[in-house]
């Protein structure tokens, strides 16, 4: 027969570890709530108690010398529905931390109460430390398990209980351990004798620590099981679980989330998520880790040059040192994600097709990457170098690809007069320079001149380009539309 504990804490604390903040080692510590008793606040059943159906006498068993009769017995009766409060002994008692106490029906009613159920929720999932029982007017309890569960469901054992050390290898098939009981591992399950003696008959108490020195558990538990048998009724005065919220080392404080009711972690260390289980939004160059007590792992913000809000981690960019930390160092895996201001690649250190970065700009200038403005007539992309320069068509030239050169494919420069003319532009192949109308230099008249285009030369009249608003100024420069004479 199984009995189950599952539990959460729902009261408001303030959970905190005296952390000195002034402590060098402060900030490279794992972070841990304070251990509170989480049976305090929790919701407790059963499925036998005392004075249920009706009074019933109950005696409490007491030393006495043999051979002399038995007087003074101490009897009393208990009833659910009594108008006397000290007569009720509902499982509550268990955990109101007052000296009254839970009671089950006696053995002499049914052999089915030498097994008996209680349950203590927690409504949360805690880290358990230890759990504490202590008896009232009645001996521990002899052979029984504590079980612990994650969703209610499915139980585990967590210790054994034997009234001796035999009763451990023939009722549970485990090798009792002998004495006090002693742990190799936080997650060893034993069986012990040592808390199933006769003695005391009545206020004795079954400690069981789940840790090792301070090891910070762990044990994750919503539910815990007890199996009380082999005593003439059960009676507990009191349970302690001592346990707290799972931040994985991320957070100090938990306290009651007003919306959830539910005591929430107030994650530190660039850490998010219910129980700071994964890292912020970028924060990721290196891989979440929980904190312990020796190391804090903190998450780590990625290097985007100020370039980006998020990023993820990539073991392959970290085995192959392609990521930049925050350091300059080229240590982790973070890579940003939605580069902004045109620029691109791992840590947003390069520009986007079309841009360039001026020289002098550092990364994390606000400035960002500038375009190329490369002429769509004069180039072959719109990509550039590092200085801006554009990739030309044979026959253009200039950073931005502009006209100014003629006989191609040797590309002399116009050397036009641009005191007399509206640009550096001249016929492709008789050089004749553009010349600004009535400049007092020169007079002009109109020619037609021939522009390149991607399927080679088209003829256009340049009259028409001047008449025709709705062509692109730069097909209009193409044009060469006075002849100085």
């Amino acid at each position: 027969m199984h009995s189950e504990i599952t539990g959460k804490l729902l009261s408001g604390c303030q959970c905190c570890m005296p952390y000195d903040v002034s402590d060098k080692h402060y900030f490279f510590q794992g972070l841990f709530p304070a251990i509170l008793n989480l049976a305090s606040n929790a919701h407790i059943s059963t499925n036998a108690t005392c004075g249920e159906k009706g009074p019933e006498m109950f005696c409490k068993l007491v030393e006495h010398v043999p051979g002399r009769p038995l007087r003074n017995a101490q009897c009393r009766v208990c009833d659910r529905h009594s108008a006397n409060p000290k007569e009720q002994h509902p499982i509550s008692s268990a955990i109101d931390g007052t000296n009254n106490w839970w009671q089950s029906p006696s053995i002499q009613n049914g052999r089915q109460y030498h097994w008996v159920t209680i349950t203590l929720d927690l409504r949360q999932v805690f880290q358990v430390a230890y759990v504490i029982i202590k008896a009232a007017n009645a001996p521990r309890p002899g052979n029984w398990i504590l079980e612990r569960s994650i969703d209610g469901t499915e139980f585990r054992p967590w210790q054994y209980y034997a009234i001796s050390d035999t009763e451990c290898l023939t009722r549970y098939n485990i090798t009792p351990r002998i004495g006090p009981p002693t742990y190799k591992r936080d997650d060893e399950v034993i069986c012990t004798s040592y808390y199933s003696r006769l003695v005391p008959l009545e206020h004795g108490e079954v400690p069981l620590f789940l840790y090792l020195q301070f090891s910070i558990l762990f044990f994750k538990s919503q539910s815990i099981l007890f199996q009380l048998q082999n005593r003439y009724y059960y009676s507990i005065k009191d349970i302690s679980v001592g346990g707290m919220c799972i931040c994985y080392g991320h957070a100090r404080s938990c306290p009651l989330d007003e919306i959830t009711k539910k005591l929430q972690c107030q994650c530190e260390h660039n850490t998010c998520g219910e129980s700071c289980n994964k890292c912020c939004p970028g924060y990721h160059q290196k891989p979440w880790r929980p904190g312990t007590l020796s190391a804090g792992n903190k998450c780590e913000k990625c290097n985007c040059h100020n370039k980006a809000e998020d990023c993820y981690y990539n073991q392959s960019i970290a085995d192959q040192k392609r990521s930049m930390d925050i350091h300059g160092q080229y240590v982790g895996g973070g890579v940003c994600l939605n580069c902004t201001q045109h620029t691109a690649g791992i840590n947003c250190e390069m520009c986007a097709d079309g841009y360039f970065r001026p020289l002098k700009v550092r990364f994390r200038n606000g400035l960002g990457c500038i375009p190329c403005n490369c002429s769509q007539f004069g180039s072959v992309s719109e990509g550039c170098d590092d200085q801006g320069q554009c990739h030309c068509v044979p026959g253009v030239a200039g950073e931005k690809c502009a006209l100014g050169y003629r006989d191609y494919p040797d590309c002399v420069a116009c050397d036009c007069d641009l005191s007399g003319t509206k640009a550096e532009t001249c016929n492709g192949t008789e050089g004749v320079c553009g010349c600004e109308e009535e400049t007092g230099i020169c007079t002009c008249k109109v020619l037609s001149y021939s522009a390149p285009s991607g399927e080679g030369f088209l003829d256009i009249d340049c009259i028409k380009v001047m008449e025709d608003t709705g062509l692109k100024e730069l097909e209009k420069a193409l044009c060469i539309i006075y002849e100085c004479t």
